[in-house]
């Protein structure tokens, strides 16, 4: 019996594996993310720095805008800046996490440091300063995670629903 444990445990082992080389890839260059921030500058850089890796990029301007879109579209990941005017990032976050629990968000600002009780509300907090690169690696990072975990059944969330239509 345990021989057979052992093997089906490779088996889903491998599966995985699998999974991750071959199909996360095309998975997650599909990928939805919505873009925050009031910088205008920032926010196109990123959009054409995620949209060269082939990602679906959304952009707004400001929380309220951002609330929106999340709810009109089904969105894989959310970058949101911090500093904005009206709403500030950890606020727009808590809103979407009350929507939708399961999506990762990744708060942006030009602070080296955030208090933690902002930090309570996202998976990630990234500087401004991060290079290109970095941030690509940890928007990939974020969308392994959330397509890993995620269950494989009737709860899928938005995002894989729309990629399975």
């Amino acid at each position: 019996m345990n021989a057979l444990l052992r093997g089906r445990c490779k088996r889903q082992v491998l599966l995985v594996l699998l999974w991750r080389t071959k199909w996360r890839s095309a998975m997650t260059k599909r990928s939805l993310i919505l873009c925050v921030d009031d910088d205008w500058n920032g926010l196109e850089g990123r959009k054409m720095l995620l949209e060269e890796r082939e990602y679906q990029v959304l952009v707004a301007t400001g929380g309220a805008e951002a609330l929106q879109l999340f709810a009109s579209h089904p969105v894989d990941l959310v970058l949101i800046d911090y500093h904005m005017p009206g709403m500030n990032g950890d606020v727009v976050a808590q809103h979407m996490k009350a929507s939708q629990s399961d999506i990762p968000i990744a708060l942006l600002s030009a602070d080296d440091e955030l208090p933690e009780s902002t930090l309570r509300s996202v998976e990630a907090f990234i500087s401004k300063s991060e290079s290109p690169a970095n941030l690509l690696q940890i928007v990939d990072y974020l969308l392994d995670e959330h397509f890993l975990v995620a269950p494989l059944d009737d709860s899928r969330t938005r995002g894989q629903q729309r990629r399975a239509a």
